[in-house]
């Protein structure tokens, strides 16, 4: 599969989980499939307090759904919901200690920018919810804000490399499929 179709499946996917999505939360998904977690992982500490905060605050009723969800068309990058691992009881700390552990995803600016106009192409070719001019600008901007309130519930961490053989490995042993 293309990289094209390929994230086209990936925005599809996106759109089901989350119908309300607006604009700012597919750039946020293009941004996390290119640059993964390595912005919240600079700070361990505060990452595995964040971490297990959230993870404490998961209700066991809340709707799970699948626990991975590729995010890069190159089938690497992923997102892992915490609901549905939560809901699987896989031990907290291991997941966390699992997400700290991996290796910078150490996404470039440049594979950013050539995933934004494949997004905008597909839009010109009226293949997404949204108009190329609500997308245009959106590629400028800096930092990756929260999802949009019309996201709906958004409670997952980013897998850098489903493929690497020891994430494959725990991903196994919980019993996730990506």
């Amino acid at each position: 599969m293309n990289d094209k179709l390929g994230l086209l499946a990936i925005i599809d996917e996106e759109f089901r989980r989350h119908p309300g999505m607006g604009p700012e939360d597919l750039r946020k998904l293009i941004v996390q499939s290119v640059f993964g977690g390595d912005h919240l992982l600079g700070d361990i500490e505060r990452f595995r307090c964040d971490f297990l905060r959230e993870w404490a605050e998961i209700g066991v009723g809340c709707p799970g759904g699948s626990a991975i969800q590729m995010i890069d068309p190159r089938g690497k990058t992923a997102r892992v919901h915490l609901v549905a691992c939560k809901q699987r009881d896989i031990d907290a700390i291991s997941l966390v200690e699992a997400l700290i552990a991996q290796p910078k995803k150490g996404g470039r600016q440049a594979d950013f920018e050539a995933r934004w106009r494949l997004v905008l192409r597909l839009a010109e070719e009226e293949r997404l919810r949204f108009c190329p001019h609500e997308l245009s600008n959106l590629a400028e901007l800096e930092g990756l804000p929260h999802h949009s309130p019309g996201y709906g519930h958004a409670s997952y961490r980013i897998l850098h490399d489903v493929t690497d053989l020891k994430m494959a490995d725990r991903l196994a042993l919980w019993g996730l499929r990506r």
